[in-house]
C-alpha cells in the first residue's frame, strides 16, 4: 500500500503524464491518466480541472462541466477551474452562463488575460461588440502584444464596422504574434472589403488559397472580391475551378457570391445546403398551438433584416408595409443593424406598428422574443445577403418561417418553410430545386412604392454625357459584371456610332476602362455617374438614358424596377435560376415582355435593334407607364396577404 507521500506523488506524475498526452494531441490516454490520478486522489480539483480538458477535447462536454462543478465544490476560489467552465458553457452555446463564469475568473484574479479574452469572444458571440472591445482592450493594457486579444480586438472593430483600418492592422499584428495566418488574413480581407478595397481583400484571399488550399468559402469569395475589384484576369481559371470543385460537394463558396457567375440550379441548391445551420440541432422543442387562431385577432407578421435603411430591399418594401390591412395583421419590424438615420430608414421604422431594434441580441435570444410575442409568421428579408442570420430561424422563431425578397433563391434550409416567388422566376417543374414550399403571387414577386418621388432631369452636360449620341445604362453593381456581358457591351459601342455607357460610380473605374480599351472601344465612352444625394435625384437621372442593358447570371432587381418606373425600358437575358430570371419577371408584370431574350446573342441583337430604330424604343416608352401592373402598392400588398393567410391554413 502506497504511503501518502508516495501517492501524492504518483498523483502528480500521472498528473503530469496526462497533461503531456493532451498537448500531444492523445485526450483518450490523458483521460486515463487523469483517471488513474484520481483514483489516488479523488478531491483534487487539479486533477478534475485538466480532466475536463480531454473530455471537452473529446466533446463530452456534459462530463466536462460536471467535473469542473466538482472541483470547485472542493476550491471555489479557483480561477482556472472557471476560466475552463466558461470554455465548456461557450461550446454549450450556454453563452449568458459562459460570460458569467469568465468575469467570476477575473474578480478572483483581475490581470488574468486568457480569461479576459474569452469573455471578450463571449461577447461577440453574443454579438455585444462594444462590450467586446473593451475586454481586449483590457487585456492589451496588461499585454500589449498578445496575439488572442490582438485578434479578438481586430474582430470586434470589424462586427462594429468601424475603425476597419485599425482592424486590418490588428489582424496582420496577430498573425506576427503567432495566431493562425489564414484565419487572419480571412478576417483582414473582410476588413478591406467593408473599406472597398476589393483588390487589396482579393490578395488576401490569394494568399489564404496558398497556405489553406482546403479552407472552406475562400475560392467563392476570391473570385466574388475580384469580380468587384473588375480584375478579370483570373476569371475563367477561377470559375472553372470553384464549379468543379463545388459540383465535388467542397464548400468553395457562399451562395451569394455563386450568383454572378452560375446559372445553375443545381449549384445553387448545392451552396445554399452546405451553408444553412443545421436547424434541427438548434430549434427548441415548442408546442405551438393546434386549434385555429380566433377569427378575430389579427394575424402577428415579423419583418426581419438588417436592411431597414437606405437599401434596395426597404426602397422596394416601404409601401406594403404601410398598407397591410391593419384589422388582418399586426406588423413587426425586427431590425439586425442600427439605424442610418436616412429618410428611408425613418419612414419604413414608422411602418411597422412595433419596432424591435435587436441589433446587439443572438440568434436565440431574438428567436425566443418572438416566440414570447406569438409571432405566426416569421419573414426573413436577408436570405444570404450581407447581415443576415439565418440562426434566427434555425431556432424557430415562429411556426411559418418564410424566405422572401433579400435574396433570389433558396435557403437550403430544412427550418424554412415557404419561399414567396412568382411563375416567372421559378417556373412550374422546377420547385424541386427549392427546399421551401413555393408560393407563387399572381404577377412580380417584387414589391414596388407607387409613392416614390421622381426628381427633375439634369441636363447631359450635367450628368456628364455627350450632347448627342445613344445612352446605353446598367446602373448595377461592380461584382454582376462580367468579362461576357462587358464583351457584348463593347461590341454595341462599337457598332452604335456616338453612343455611350453610363454606369454607376464603383471603385475600380480605371480597370474597366482598361478593359473598354482592350476591346478597342475609346475609354471616353464609358461614364459614370457619381453618387447623389437622395433617391428621387438618382431616378431623375435616368431619364437621361435611351435603354438599360441587364446583368447576366444575376439580373438586375430593385435596379429594373428603379429603371421602369423611371421611364426607361430595360433589356435582359434570361436563364434559370431565380437571380437571372428576376428582370424576365418584372419585365412580365410591367406587359414587356418581348424586351426577355434567351441568350447573350440575341440580347445583343435585339439592343442592336433597337438602338437603330429609335420608334420602336419610343413604343415602348409609350407603354411604360406607372399604372403598370407592376407598380400597383395596393393590389400587391393584398396578394401577398392572400399568401400569408394560405400559409396558415
Amino acid at each position: 500500500m502506497l504511503q501518502s507521500a508516495d501517492a501524492t506523488e504518483l498523483a502528480r506524475y500521472l498528473l503530469q503524464q496526462g497533461n503531456a498526452l493532451l498537448a500531444s494531441n492523445e485526450p483518450a490516454a490523458a483521460l486515463d491518466c487523469y483517471d488513474q490520478a484520481l483514483s489516488i486522489r479523488p478531491d483534487s480539483a487539479a486533477v478534475l480541472t485538466n480532466r475536463s480538458n480531454a473530455l471537452r477535447t473529446l466533446q463530452r462536454l456534459d462530463e466536462a462541466l460536471s467535473d469542473l462543478d466538482a472541483a470547485l465544490e472542493i476550491r471555489p476560489a479557483f480561477p482556472e477551474a472557471l476560466n475552463n467552465r466558461g470554455n465548456v458553457l461557450r461550446d454549450m452555446r450556454r453563452l449568458r452562463e459562459a460570460l458569467a463564469s469568465f468575469e467570476a475568473a477575473l474578480a478572483l484574479r483581475p490581470g488574468f488575460i486568457v480569461a479576459q479574452c474569452n469573455r471578450g469572444h463571449t461577447l461577440l458571440d453574443l454579438l455585444l461588440h462594444e462590450e467586446a472591445l473593451e475586454s481586449f482592450d483590457t487585456a492589451l493594457a496588461l499585454a500589449p502584444d498578445d496575439g488572442e486579444a490582438l485578434f479578438g480586438r481586430a474582430l470586434a472593430l470589424l462586427n462594429l464596422r468601424t475603425r476597419l483600418s485599425e482592424a486590418a492592422v490588428d489582424f496582420d499584428r496577430a498573425a506576427a504574434r503567432g495566431m493562425d495566418r489564414s484565419e487572419c488574413l480571412v478576417g483582414k480581407a473582410a476588413a478591406l472589403a467593408q473599406m472597398k478595397q476589393h483588390s487589396e481583400a482579393a490578395d488576401c484571399l490569394a494568399e489564404v488559397l496558398k497556405i489553406t488550399p482546403e479552407r472552406s468559402y475562400v475560392l467563392g469569395s476570391l473570385l466574388y472580391s475580384r469580380l468587384q475589384a473588375v480584375d478579370w484576369s483570373q476569371y475563367p481559371s477561377l470559375k472553372d475551378s470553384l464549379m468543379r470543385q463545388l459540383t465535388a460537394g467542397r464548400r468553395v463558396t457562399y451562395p451569394l457570391s455563386l450568383l454572378p457567375v452560375a446559372d445553375s440550379l443545381e449549384l445553387s441548391l448545392a451552396a445554399a445546403r452546405m451553408f444553412a445551420p443545421p436547424g434541427e440541432s438548434l430549434a427548441p422543442v415548442v408546442q405551438w398551438p393546434d386549434s385555429p387562431r380566433p377569427a378575430k385577432k389579427p394575424i402577428r407578421i415579423a419583418y426581419i433584416s438588417a436592411d431597414f435603411r437606405d437599401h434596395p430591399v426597404s426602397h422596394l418594401l416601404v409601401g406594403v408595409l404601410e398598407q397591410h390591412d391593419r384589422a388582418r395583421f399586426e406588423v413587426i419590424g425586427v431590425s439586425l443593424r442600427a439605424s442610418d438615420g436616412s429618410e428611408i430608414g425613418r419612414r419604413v421604422t414608422a411602418a411597422f406598428d412595433r419596432f424591435i431594434d435587436a441589433d446587439s441580441r443572438s440568434d436565440s435570444e431574438i428567436a425566443e422574443a418572438l416566440r414570447e410575442l406569438q409571432v405566426d409568421i416569421a419573414i426573413d428579408l436577408m436570405g444570404y445577403t450581407d447581415g443576415c442570420r439565418p440562426g434566427i430561424f434555425a431556432h424557430r422563431a415562429a411556426p411559418v418561417q418564410v424566405n422572401y425578397l433579400g435574396y433570389p433563391g433558396t435557403s437550403g434550409a430544412p427550418f424554412m418553410d415557404y419561399l414567396i416567388a412568382d411563375a416567372v422566376v421559378i417556373p412550374p417543374g422546377d420547385e424541386r430545386w427549392y427546399t421551401e414550399e413555393v408560393i407563387r403571387l399572381p404577377g412580380c414577386c417584387l414589391p414596388n412604392d407607387s409613392q416614390r418621388p421622381i426628381g427633375s432631369a439634369p441636363t447631359r452636360e450635367q450628368a456628364g454625357l455627350p450632347a448627342d449620341g445613344f445612352v446605353f445604362c446598367a446602373f448595377t453593381n461592380a461584382y454582376k459584371i462580367n468579362p461576357p456581358v462587358f464583351d457584348v457591351w463593347m461590341r454595341l459601342l462599337r457598332q452604335i456610332p456616338d453612343s455611350v455607357l453610363w454606369l454607376r460610380a464603383m471603385n475600380a473605374p480605371s480597370r474597366l476602362l482598361q478593359e473598354a480599351t482592350a476591346r478597342g472601344v475609346d475609354a471616353q465612352r464609358l461614364v459614370f455617374a457619381p453618387h447623389v444625394a437622395s433617391m428621387a435625384e438618382h431616378l431623375g437621372r435616368h431619364r437621361l438614358a435611351d435603354l438599360y442593358l441587364d446583368t447576366f447570371p444575376y439580373n438586375a432587381h430593385s435596379t429594373a424596377c428603379d429603371a421602369l418606373w423611371a421611364g426607361v425600358p430595360v433589356l435582359t437575358c434570361s436563364g434559370r435560376t431565380y437571380a437571372a430570371r428576376a428582370a424576365g419577371s418584372v419585365l412580365t408584370t410591367a406587359g414587356l415582355p418581348e424586351l426577355i431574350t434567351k441568350d447573350l446573342q440575341e440580347y445583343e441583337d435585339r439592343a442592336l435593334q433597337l438602338a437603330r430604330d429609335p420608334s420602336q424604343l419610343q413604343a415602348l416608352r409609350q407603354r411604360l407607364t406607372r399604372q403598370s401592373a407592376l407598380f400597383d402598392t395596393r393590389v400587391y400588398c393584398c396578394n401577398l396577404e392572400t399568401a400569408y393567410l394560405s400559409m396558415l391554413s
